[in-house]
């Protein structure tokens, strides 16, 4: 990978979380377990795995939601591992999964827009410019300002939200989930949306999505996470057209065929709390 080109990079990220303490034993959730990649400049990259796998646990790492237990973050060059600046914080942003539950539903949407403005303490002057520019560059028009998040349908409100992650003009985006709670006729326009923003704005994202259909779609990179760990990245061309992981080929085989008549038997897959030396997947004897 072209050093100057690169963004952000993820080196060895590890997180657990405990799931039952008693006086003598804890026992751990392994989230993530050794997890690197980068993103580049301009490029869209797509963590996708089924749920439990840890992509938005990533994300969150990231964003110093959550603080990794090892391993690094760097931004630029720059370490933000647990120690996010808040001039750095204007760097990156979030879109979240439901805008249902992340747009305040007491704020018009021009309050929503102007409230990390304002946070970030941006001359009162230029507020309602950058509001309406913004609003405009997600396909809405300014009469969607005096409304509140009720009054908009939920493709709407997705775009107020990703509105709102792009205000401050960032790098990087992490767009987690941002099509799940959409119909599928909305899907399409968002990812177009944010194919359009990285175009003409220059922004990079993280997609994290279960669906590797969508992720073939819009990623330039692909990441694929079963059980905190990385089974397989590369290009999009590469691991959609040539996947090498067997969990990878049963993502795509898992996808929906475009008619009936071409259905493939359901591969049932054998959940196991045992870990293995080697790749767990394969251990796991889901594979043979």
């Amino acid at each position: 990978m072209d050093s100057s080109r690169q963004l952000l990079q993820a080196e060895n990220l590890t997180k657990r979380y405990v799931v039952k303490s008693s006086l003598f034993k804890k026992e751990y959730f392994q989230a993530l377990s050794e997890v690197s990649f980068s993103v580049e400049k301009n490029q869209i990259v797509g963590l996708v795995g089924e749920s439990g796998s840890g992509k938005s646990t990533v994300g969150k790492i990231i964003l110093n939601l959550i603080k990794a237990d090892s391993g690094k973050v760097y931004l630029l060059g720059k370490d933000i591992t647990n120690n996010l600046s808040k001039e750095d914080r204007k760097k990156i942003s979030i879109i979240f999964q439901d805008p249902r539950t992340s747009l305040n539903p007491r704020f018009k949407i021009k309050d929503i827009l102007e409230e990390p403005l304002i946070v970030h303490k941006y001359p009162k002057s230029d507020r309602k410019d950058s509001v309406l520019k913004t609003i405009k560059s997600v396909g809405l028009d300014e009469t969607f300002l005096d409304r509140y998040p009720h009054e908009l349908s939920g493709g709407q409100r997705q775009r107020v939200a990703i509105a709102r992650a792009i205000i401050l003009d960032p790098i990087l985006v992490v767009a987690d989930e941002p099509t799940s709670a959409l119909d599928v006729s909305v899907q399409l326009q968002i990812i177009q949306l944010i194919k359009q923003l990285k175009e003409e704005k220059g922004i990079s994202f993280i997609f994290i999505s279960h669906d590797l259909n969508i992720v073939g779609h819009i990623a330039d990179y692909i990441v694929v996470l079963y059980k905190g760990k990385i089974v397989e990245k590369g290009n999009k061309e590469e691991v959609i057209k040539n996947p090498l992981h067997p969990y990878t080929k049963l993502l795509l085989e898992s996808l929906p065929p475009s008619h009936p008549k071409y259905r493939k038997p359901f591969v049932n897959v054998k959940e196991d709390i045992n870990t293995y030396e080697g790749c767990e997947f394969i251990g796991n004897g889901k594979i043979k």
